[in-house]
Protein backbone atom coordinates (compact mmCIF):
# COMPACT_ATOMS: atom_id res chain seq x y z
CA UNK A 1 0.00 0.00 0.00
CA UNK A 2 1.26 3.46 -0.84
CA UNK A 3 2.73 5.15 2.23
CA UNK A 4 1.39 8.49 1.00
CA UNK A 5 -2.18 7.24 0.75
CA UNK A 6 -4.91 8.79 2.84
CA UNK A 7 -5.34 5.48 4.71
CA UNK A 8 -1.83 5.71 6.14
CA UNK A 9 -1.99 9.45 6.73
CA UNK A 10 -5.29 9.20 8.53
CA UNK A 11 -4.19 6.10 10.45
CA UNK A 12 -0.89 7.69 11.49
CA UNK A 13 -2.68 10.83 12.63
CA UNK A 14 -5.12 8.85 14.78
CA UNK A 15 -2.28 6.74 16.25
CA UNK A 16 -0.24 9.81 17.16
CA UNK A 17 -3.26 11.36 18.86
CA UNK A 18 -3.91 8.07 20.66
CA UNK A 19 -0.32 7.83 21.93
CA UNK A 20 -0.33 11.50 22.96
CA UNK A 21 -3.27 10.67 25.23
CA UNK A 22 -2.23 7.16 26.36
CA UNK A 23 1.44 7.73 27.27
CA UNK A 24 0.86 10.67 29.63
CA UNK A 25 -2.06 8.75 31.12
CA UNK A 26 0.13 5.71 31.83
CA UNK A 27 2.87 7.92 33.29
CA UNK A 28 0.31 9.66 35.50
CA UNK A 29 -1.08 6.34 36.78
CA UNK A 30 2.42 5.13 37.60
CA UNK A 31 3.26 8.39 39.36
CA UNK A 32 0.07 8.17 41.40
CA UNK A 33 0.79 4.59 42.50
CA UNK A 34 4.40 5.42 43.31
CA UNK A 35 3.41 8.52 45.27
CA UNK A 36 0.74 6.67 47.24
CA UNK A 37 3.09 3.82 48.18
CA UNK A 38 5.99 6.11 49.09
CA UNK A 39 3.82 8.46 51.11
CA UNK A 40 2.26 5.61 53.05
CA UNK A 41 5.62 4.02 53.90
CA UNK A 42 7.13 7.36 54.97
CA UNK A 43 4.11 8.08 57.09
CA UNK A 44 4.15 4.69 58.83
CA UNK A 45 7.87 4.72 59.53
CA UNK A 46 7.80 8.31 60.78
CA UNK A 47 4.85 7.64 63.07
CA UNK A 48 6.55 4.54 64.43
CA UNK A 49 9.82 6.33 65.10
CA UNK A 50 8.01 9.27 66.70
CA UNK A 51 5.98 7.07 69.02
CA UNK A 52 9.00 5.04 70.04
CA UNK A 53 11.06 8.13 70.74
CA UNK A 54 8.31 9.51 72.98
CA UNK A 55 7.90 6.30 74.98
CA UNK A 56 11.62 5.87 75.49
CA UNK A 57 12.95 7.54 78.62
CA UNK A 58 16.25 5.85 79.17
CA UNK A 59 17.56 2.79 77.48
CA UNK A 60 17.44 -0.23 79.77
CA UNK A 61 17.34 -3.99 79.36
CA UNK A 62 13.56 -4.18 79.23
CA UNK A 63 13.39 -1.62 76.45
CA UNK A 64 16.10 -3.40 74.50
CA UNK A 65 14.22 -6.67 74.63
CA UNK A 66 10.96 -4.93 73.77
CA UNK A 67 12.48 -3.25 70.70
CA UNK A 68 14.04 -6.51 69.54
CA UNK A 69 10.68 -8.23 69.90
CA UNK A 70 8.91 -5.36 68.13
CA UNK A 71 11.44 -5.50 65.26
CA UNK A 72 10.82 -9.20 64.74
CA UNK A 73 7.05 -8.91 64.47
CA UNK A 74 7.03 -5.71 62.34
CA UNK A 75 9.77 -6.82 59.93
CA UNK A 76 11.57 -3.57 60.55
CA UNK A 77 14.97 -3.11 62.19
CA UNK A 78 14.58 -0.85 65.23
CA UNK A 79 18.06 0.21 66.35
CA UNK A 80 18.33 1.66 69.84
CA UNK A 81 21.50 3.63 70.62
CA UNK A 82 22.71 5.22 73.88
CA UNK A 83 23.93 8.75 74.46
CA UNK A 84 27.36 7.79 73.06
CA UNK A 85 26.01 6.30 69.81
CA UNK A 86 26.52 2.69 70.83
CA UNK A 87 24.01 0.18 69.41
CA UNK A 88 21.98 -1.44 72.21
CA UNK A 89 19.27 -3.18 70.19
CA UNK A 90 18.99 -4.43 66.61
CA UNK A 91 17.19 -7.08 64.55
CA UNK A 92 20.22 -7.53 62.29
CA UNK A 93 18.30 -6.41 59.17
CA UNK A 94 20.69 -3.55 58.81
CA UNK A 95 24.50 -3.39 58.98
CA UNK A 96 24.49 -2.23 62.59
CA UNK A 97 25.39 -4.82 65.20
CA UNK A 98 25.13 -4.71 68.97
CA UNK A 99 28.04 -2.98 70.64
CA UNK A 100 29.18 -1.07 67.54
CA UNK A 101 29.01 2.67 67.23
CA UNK A 102 26.84 4.19 64.52
CA UNK A 103 28.51 6.44 61.93
CA UNK A 104 29.49 9.85 63.23
CA UNK A 105 27.26 11.85 60.89
CA UNK A 106 24.18 9.94 62.12
CA UNK A 107 25.27 10.34 65.73
CA UNK A 108 25.75 14.09 65.28
CA UNK A 109 22.31 14.46 63.72
CA UNK A 110 20.77 12.64 66.69
CA UNK A 111 22.95 14.61 69.12
CA UNK A 112 21.68 17.84 67.61
CA UNK A 113 18.15 16.60 68.36
CA UNK A 114 17.26 16.55 64.68
CA UNK A 115 14.88 14.18 62.94
CA UNK A 116 16.15 12.89 59.59
CA UNK A 117 15.21 10.55 56.73
CA UNK A 118 17.51 8.98 54.22
CA UNK A 119 17.82 6.03 51.92
CA UNK A 120 20.15 3.21 52.74
CA UNK A 121 21.34 0.24 50.67
CA UNK A 122 22.76 -2.79 52.42
CA UNK A 123 26.25 -3.38 50.93
CA UNK A 124 25.90 -7.17 51.14
CA UNK A 125 22.30 -7.92 50.21
CA UNK A 126 21.81 -4.75 48.13
CA UNK A 127 18.48 -4.37 49.87
CA UNK A 128 17.15 -0.82 49.91
CA UNK A 129 15.91 0.68 53.20
CA UNK A 130 14.21 3.88 54.24
CA UNK A 131 16.00 5.07 57.41
CA UNK A 132 14.32 7.41 59.89
CA UNK A 133 16.25 8.68 62.94
CA UNK A 134 14.88 10.43 66.00
CA UNK A 135 16.64 11.46 69.26
CA UNK A 136 15.47 10.30 72.72
CA UNK A 137 15.24 13.33 74.97
CA UNK A 138 14.80 13.42 78.73
CA UNK A 139 14.21 16.88 80.16
CA UNK A 140 15.56 18.24 76.85
CA UNK A 141 18.74 16.28 77.42
CA UNK A 142 20.02 13.85 74.78
CA UNK A 143 19.63 10.35 76.14
CA UNK A 144 20.17 8.26 73.03
CA UNK A 145 18.32 7.72 69.79
CA UNK A 146 16.21 5.44 67.66
CA UNK A 147 16.91 4.42 64.06
CA UNK A 148 14.11 2.66 62.18
CA UNK A 149 15.10 0.74 59.06
CA UNK A 150 12.12 -0.18 56.79
CA UNK A 151 12.82 -2.26 53.71
CA UNK A 152 11.15 -0.77 50.60
CA UNK A 153 12.32 -3.45 48.18
CA UNK A 154 8.80 -4.94 48.22
CA UNK A 155 7.38 -1.57 47.38
CA UNK A 156 9.85 -1.20 44.53
CA UNK A 157 8.89 -4.64 43.26
CA UNK A 158 5.23 -3.73 43.44
CA UNK A 159 5.87 -0.48 41.61
CA UNK A 160 7.92 -2.33 39.00
CA UNK A 161 5.03 -4.74 38.55
CA UNK A 162 2.63 -1.84 38.19
CA UNK A 163 4.95 -0.19 35.69
CA UNK A 164 5.29 -3.43 33.72
CA UNK A 165 1.53 -3.93 33.66
CA UNK A 166 1.05 -0.35 32.50
CA UNK A 167 3.62 -0.88 29.72
CA UNK A 168 1.97 -4.15 28.71
CA UNK A 169 -1.41 -2.42 28.72
CA UNK A 170 -0.07 0.45 26.61
CA UNK A 171 1.56 -1.92 24.11
CA UNK A 172 -1.57 -4.10 23.91
CA UNK A 173 -3.80 -1.06 23.59
CA UNK A 174 -1.49 0.30 20.91
CA UNK A 175 -1.83 -2.85 18.82
CA UNK A 176 -5.59 -2.91 19.33
CA UNK A 177 -5.74 0.78 18.47
CA UNK A 178 -3.57 0.19 15.42
CA UNK A 179 -5.95 -2.45 14.11
CA UNK A 180 -8.97 -0.31 14.94
CA UNK A 181 -7.32 2.75 13.39
CA UNK A 182 -6.53 0.93 10.15
CA UNK A 183 -10.10 -0.36 10.03
CA UNK A 184 -11.60 3.09 10.69
CA UNK A 185 -9.22 4.90 8.34
CA UNK A 186 -9.99 2.39 5.58
CA UNK A 187 -13.68 2.77 6.29
CA UNK A 188 -13.43 6.55 6.11
CA UNK A 189 -11.10 6.69 3.14
CA UNK A 190 -12.83 4.00 1.07
CA UNK A 191 -15.58 6.37 -0.17
CA UNK A 192 -12.95 8.98 -1.05
CA UNK A 193 -10.95 6.41 -3.03
CA UNK A 194 -14.13 5.34 -4.83
CA UNK A 195 -14.90 8.96 -5.68
CA UNK A 196 -11.33 9.52 -6.87
CA UNK A 197 -11.60 6.52 -9.21
CA UNK A 198 -15.01 7.70 -10.40
CA UNK A 199 -13.77 11.21 -11.19
CA UNK A 200 -10.80 9.79 -13.10
CA UNK A 201 -13.19 7.58 -15.09
CA UNK A 202 -15.38 10.63 -15.79
CA UNK A 203 -12.34 12.65 -16.89
CA UNK A 204 -11.52 9.89 -19.40
CA UNK A 205 -14.99 10.17 -20.94
CA UNK A 206 -16.85 7.39 -19.13
CA UNK A 207 -19.77 9.64 -18.19
CA UNK A 208 -22.04 6.78 -17.10
CA UNK A 209 -19.87 6.27 -14.02
CA UNK A 210 -21.74 6.44 -10.70
CA UNK A 211 -20.58 6.48 -7.08
CA UNK A 212 -22.70 4.21 -4.89
CA UNK A 213 -22.44 5.81 -1.43
CA UNK A 214 -25.62 5.84 0.64
CA UNK A 215 -24.42 7.88 3.64
CA UNK A 216 -26.21 11.14 4.38
CA UNK A 217 -23.17 13.04 5.67
CA UNK A 218 -20.73 15.35 3.84
CA UNK A 219 -19.13 12.35 2.07
CA UNK A 220 -22.53 11.26 0.76
CA UNK A 221 -23.22 14.83 -0.34
CA UNK A 222 -19.91 14.90 -2.24
CA UNK A 223 -20.73 11.57 -3.89
CA UNK A 224 -24.11 12.93 -4.95
CA UNK A 225 -22.41 16.02 -6.37
CA UNK A 226 -20.07 13.79 -8.43
CA UNK A 227 -23.04 11.78 -9.70
CA UNK A 228 -24.84 15.03 -10.60
CA UNK A 229 -21.71 16.23 -12.38
CA UNK A 230 -21.59 12.97 -14.35
CA UNK A 231 -25.23 13.40 -15.37
CA UNK A 232 -24.70 17.04 -16.34
CA UNK A 233 -21.61 16.21 -18.38
CA UNK A 234 -23.46 13.35 -20.04
CA UNK A 235 -26.34 15.69 -20.86
CA UNK A 236 -23.89 18.29 -22.11
CA UNK A 237 -22.17 15.77 -24.40
CA UNK A 238 -25.49 14.52 -25.72
CA UNK A 239 -26.79 18.07 -26.20
CA UNK A 240 -23.56 19.08 -27.88
CA UNK A 241 -23.86 16.18 -30.32
CA UNK A 242 -27.48 17.05 -31.00
CA UNK A 243 -26.56 20.71 -31.31
CA UNK A 244 -23.81 20.01 -33.85
CA UNK A 245 -26.13 17.69 -35.78
CA UNK A 246 -28.87 20.34 -35.79
CA UNK A 247 -26.45 23.08 -36.82
CA UNK A 248 -25.16 20.91 -39.65
CA UNK A 249 -28.70 20.18 -40.79
CA UNK A 250 -29.86 23.80 -40.49
CA UNK A 251 -26.86 25.07 -42.41
CA UNK A 252 -27.06 22.35 -45.03
CA UNK A 253 -30.62 23.25 -46.13
CA UNK A 254 -30.11 26.94 -47.02
CA UNK A 255 -26.64 26.35 -48.44
CA UNK A 256 -28.05 23.60 -50.67
CA UNK A 257 -30.75 25.98 -51.90
CA UNK A 258 -28.21 28.76 -52.44
CA UNK A 259 -25.83 26.51 -54.33
CA UNK A 260 -28.55 24.86 -56.41
CA UNK A 261 -30.32 28.03 -57.54
CA UNK A 262 -27.04 29.89 -58.00
CA UNK A 263 -25.95 27.15 -60.41
CA UNK A 264 -29.23 27.48 -62.30
CA UNK A 265 -28.66 31.22 -62.69
CA UNK A 266 -25.03 30.76 -63.67
CA UNK A 267 -25.98 28.23 -66.38
CA UNK A 268 -28.94 30.37 -67.46
CA UNK A 269 -31.32 27.49 -66.88
CA UNK A 270 -34.46 29.60 -66.64
CA UNK A 271 -37.13 30.12 -69.26
CA UNK A 272 -38.21 33.68 -68.69
CA UNK A 273 -37.86 36.73 -66.52
CA UNK A 274 -40.51 35.57 -64.04
CA UNK A 275 -38.61 32.35 -63.41
CA UNK A 276 -35.39 34.32 -62.97
CA UNK A 277 -37.04 36.55 -60.38
CA UNK A 278 -38.45 33.50 -58.60
CA UNK A 279 -34.99 31.90 -58.34
CA UNK A 280 -33.48 35.17 -57.16
CA UNK A 281 -36.21 35.53 -54.54
CA UNK A 282 -35.50 32.03 -53.21
CA UNK A 283 -31.77 32.80 -53.02
CA UNK A 284 -32.51 36.03 -51.14
CA UNK A 285 -34.92 34.28 -48.76
CA UNK A 286 -32.46 31.50 -47.98
CA UNK A 287 -29.64 34.01 -47.52
CA UNK A 288 -31.82 35.91 -45.01
CA UNK A 289 -32.64 32.67 -43.24
CA UNK A 290 -28.95 31.73 -43.06
CA UNK A 291 -28.02 35.19 -41.76
CA UNK A 292 -30.76 34.98 -39.11
CA UNK A 293 -29.57 31.53 -38.03
CA UNK A 294 -25.99 32.77 -37.66
CA UNK A 295 -27.16 35.87 -35.75
CA UNK A 296 -29.31 33.74 -33.40
CA UNK A 297 -26.42 31.36 -32.75
CA UNK A 298 -24.10 34.26 -32.03
CA UNK A 299 -26.54 35.82 -29.58
CA UNK A 300 -27.27 32.54 -27.84
CA UNK A 301 -23.55 31.87 -27.49
CA UNK A 302 -22.98 35.28 -25.91
CA UNK A 303 -25.85 34.70 -23.48
CA UNK A 304 -24.58 31.33 -22.34
CA UNK A 305 -21.07 32.70 -21.83
CA UNK A 306 -22.41 35.71 -19.93
CA UNK A 307 -21.02 38.16 -22.49
CA UNK A 308 -24.35 39.68 -23.58
CA UNK A 309 -24.45 43.29 -22.48
CA UNK A 310 -27.67 44.80 -21.19
CA UNK A 311 -28.31 48.52 -21.60
CA UNK A 312 -30.47 49.23 -18.58
CA UNK A 313 -32.44 52.45 -18.42
CA UNK A 314 -35.93 53.62 -17.61
CA UNK A 315 -38.13 52.60 -20.54
CA UNK A 316 -41.77 53.08 -21.47
CA UNK A 317 -43.24 49.59 -21.73
CA UNK A 318 -46.42 50.82 -23.48
CA UNK A 319 -44.34 52.28 -26.30
CA UNK A 320 -42.35 49.02 -26.63
CA UNK A 321 -45.58 47.00 -26.85
CA UNK A 322 -47.00 49.32 -29.55
CA UNK A 323 -43.79 49.10 -31.62
CA UNK A 324 -43.72 45.29 -31.37
CA UNK A 325 -47.36 44.99 -32.44
CA UNK A 326 -46.82 47.34 -35.42
CA UNK A 327 -43.91 45.21 -36.70
CA UNK A 328 -46.10 42.09 -36.81
CA UNK A 329 -49.33 43.80 -37.93
CA UNK A 330 -48.61 43.54 -41.67
CA UNK A 331 -48.04 39.79 -41.55
CA UNK A 332 -51.20 39.37 -39.44
CA UNK A 333 -53.27 41.30 -42.02
CA UNK A 334 -51.89 39.14 -44.83
CA UNK A 335 -53.32 36.09 -43.00
CA UNK A 336 -56.56 37.91 -42.09
CA UNK A 337 -55.84 37.58 -38.39
CA UNK A 338 -57.12 39.98 -35.76
CA UNK A 339 -54.06 41.29 -33.89
CA UNK A 340 -54.93 43.48 -30.90
CA UNK A 341 -53.58 44.53 -27.53
CA UNK A 342 -54.83 46.02 -24.30
CA UNK A 343 -52.87 47.77 -21.58
CA UNK A 344 -54.70 47.92 -18.27
CA UNK A 345 -54.34 51.26 -16.49
CA UNK A 346 -51.12 53.20 -16.93
CA UNK A 347 -47.90 51.19 -16.67
CA UNK A 348 -44.98 52.85 -14.85
CA UNK A 349 -41.53 53.20 -16.37
CA UNK A 350 -39.42 50.13 -15.70
CA UNK A 351 -35.65 49.99 -15.31
CA UNK A 352 -34.66 47.41 -17.91
CA UNK A 353 -33.31 46.88 -21.44
CA UNK A 354 -36.00 48.12 -23.83
CA UNK A 355 -34.40 46.65 -26.96
CA UNK A 356 -34.28 43.16 -25.43
CA UNK A 357 -37.88 43.36 -24.23
CA UNK A 358 -38.96 44.37 -27.76
CA UNK A 359 -36.96 41.44 -29.16
CA UNK A 360 -38.82 39.05 -26.82
CA UNK A 361 -42.27 40.47 -27.65
CA UNK A 362 -41.59 40.54 -31.39
CA UNK A 363 -40.40 36.91 -31.35
CA UNK A 364 -43.46 35.68 -29.44
CA UNK A 365 -45.91 37.74 -31.54
CA UNK A 366 -44.32 36.59 -34.79
CA UNK A 367 -44.52 32.95 -33.64
CA UNK A 368 -48.16 33.44 -32.68
CA UNK A 369 -48.99 34.84 -36.16
CA UNK A 370 -46.94 32.18 -37.95
CA UNK A 371 -48.72 29.29 -36.21
CA UNK A 372 -52.24 30.73 -36.29
CA UNK A 373 -54.25 30.11 -39.47
CA UNK A 374 -57.48 31.76 -38.37
CA UNK A 375 -58.79 33.63 -35.37
CA UNK A 376 -56.82 36.21 -33.45
CA UNK A 377 -53.64 37.08 -31.59
CA UNK A 378 -54.12 39.07 -28.40
CA UNK A 379 -51.65 40.83 -26.08
CA UNK A 380 -52.53 42.25 -22.66
CA UNK A 381 -50.37 43.92 -20.01
CA UNK A 382 -51.00 44.95 -16.41
CA UNK A 383 -49.21 45.88 -13.22
CA UNK A 384 -49.19 43.41 -10.33
CA UNK A 385 -47.31 44.45 -7.18
CA UNK A 386 -43.71 45.14 -8.26
CA UNK A 387 -43.95 43.24 -11.56
CA UNK A 388 -45.43 43.88 -14.97
CA UNK A 389 -47.31 40.93 -16.48
CA UNK A 390 -47.56 40.51 -20.27
CA UNK A 391 -49.84 37.83 -21.72
CA UNK A 392 -49.70 36.81 -25.41
CA UNK A 393 -52.49 34.49 -26.58
CA UNK A 394 -53.37 33.01 -29.94
CA UNK A 395 -55.93 30.64 -31.43
CA UNK A 396 -53.38 28.68 -33.40
CA UNK A 397 -52.49 25.02 -33.71
CA UNK A 398 -51.20 24.82 -30.13
CA UNK A 399 -48.53 22.60 -28.64
CA UNK A 400 -49.04 19.05 -27.35
CA UNK A 401 -48.70 18.86 -23.56
CA UNK A 402 -45.84 16.36 -23.71
CA UNK A 403 -43.82 18.85 -25.79
CA UNK A 404 -44.23 21.83 -23.42
CA UNK A 405 -41.23 21.04 -21.13
CA UNK A 406 -38.87 21.16 -24.13
CA UNK A 407 -39.97 24.18 -26.16
CA UNK A 408 -37.27 26.45 -24.71
CA UNK A 409 -34.49 24.05 -25.72
CA UNK A 410 -32.32 24.91 -28.70
CA UNK A 411 -33.53 23.58 -32.06
CA UNK A 412 -36.57 21.93 -30.51
CA UNK A 413 -39.49 21.91 -32.93
CA UNK A 414 -42.93 20.44 -32.40
CA UNK A 415 -43.51 19.97 -36.13
CA UNK A 416 -40.12 20.13 -37.79
CA UNK A 417 -41.30 20.23 -41.39
CA UNK A 418 -43.87 22.93 -40.71
CA UNK A 419 -41.45 24.96 -38.58
CA UNK A 420 -38.89 24.89 -41.35
CA UNK A 421 -41.54 26.00 -43.79
CA UNK A 422 -42.29 28.98 -41.52
CA UNK A 423 -38.64 29.98 -41.72
CA UNK A 424 -37.88 29.37 -38.03
CA UNK A 425 -34.41 28.48 -36.79
CA UNK A 426 -35.52 26.60 -33.67
CA UNK A 427 -33.57 29.07 -31.53
CA UNK A 428 -36.11 31.85 -31.04
CA UNK A 429 -37.71 30.57 -27.83
CA UNK A 430 -34.29 29.63 -26.41
CA UNK A 431 -33.17 33.22 -26.91
CA UNK A 432 -36.43 34.50 -25.39
CA UNK A 433 -35.92 32.32 -22.30
CA UNK A 434 -32.30 33.46 -21.84
CA UNK A 435 -33.20 37.14 -22.21
CA UNK A 436 -36.00 36.84 -19.64
CA UNK A 437 -33.53 35.24 -17.19
CA UNK A 438 -31.02 38.05 -17.74
CA UNK A 439 -33.75 40.59 -17.03
CA UNK A 440 -34.54 38.79 -13.72
CA UNK A 441 -37.98 37.85 -15.02
CA UNK A 442 -39.84 34.62 -15.74
CA UNK A 443 -41.90 33.11 -18.55
CA UNK A 444 -44.59 30.43 -18.50
CA UNK A 445 -46.32 28.67 -21.38
CA UNK A 446 -49.74 27.03 -21.47
CA UNK A 447 -51.07 25.25 -24.51
CA UNK A 448 -53.04 22.32 -25.87
CA UNK A 449 -52.91 20.87 -29.34
CA UNK A 450 -55.37 22.67 -31.68
CA UNK A 451 -56.48 24.96 -28.82
CA UNK A 452 -54.03 27.81 -29.06
CA UNK A 453 -51.05 28.88 -26.95
CA UNK A 454 -50.46 31.53 -24.30
CA UNK A 455 -47.18 32.92 -22.97
CA UNK A 456 -47.15 34.80 -19.67
CA UNK A 457 -44.14 37.03 -19.05
CA UNK A 458 -43.29 38.58 -15.67
CA UNK A 459 -40.79 41.45 -15.58
CA UNK A 460 -39.64 43.26 -12.42
CA UNK A 461 -39.92 47.04 -12.29
CA UNK A 462 -36.16 47.09 -11.63
CA UNK A 463 -34.09 44.40 -13.41
CA UNK A 464 -31.06 45.05 -11.21
CA UNK A 465 -32.80 43.58 -8.14
CA UNK A 466 -32.53 39.83 -7.58
CA UNK A 467 -35.89 38.12 -7.05
CA UNK A 468 -35.96 34.83 -5.15
CA UNK A 469 -39.44 33.95 -6.39
CA UNK A 470 -41.56 35.09 -9.29
CA UNK A 471 -45.27 34.61 -8.98
CA UNK A 472 -47.05 33.59 -12.15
Amino acid sequence: MNGKSIVWKLGLTIMILFLIVLLPLGFSIYSIFSGVYSTQVHKNVNELSLNLSKTSVGPDRNQVEFYEYLSSIMEKDIVLVDENGKVLSTNHLSQFKKGVTIPRDLYLRLRESKHFERGYTDPKTKEYFLTVGRPILEDKKFNGGILVFASIDEIHRSLHNVRNWILITIIGSTFLALGFTLFVSKKLSSPLIKMEKATRAISKGNLDTKVNIASKDEVGSLAKAINDLSIELNNYRRNRSEFLANISHELRTPTSYLKGYAQLLRKHQYKNKEELESYSSIIESEADRLAKLIQDLFELSKMEEGRLELYLQHVDLEEIIEQSVKKVMLKAKEKNLDLSYNIEDELPLIFSDGARIEQVLFNLLENAVNYTEKGNVYLSAWLEKDHVRILIQDTGIGIPEDELPFIFERFHRVEKSRSRKMGGTGLGLSIVSEIIKLLKGSIEVRSKSENGTSFLISLPLDSTIEESNHEI
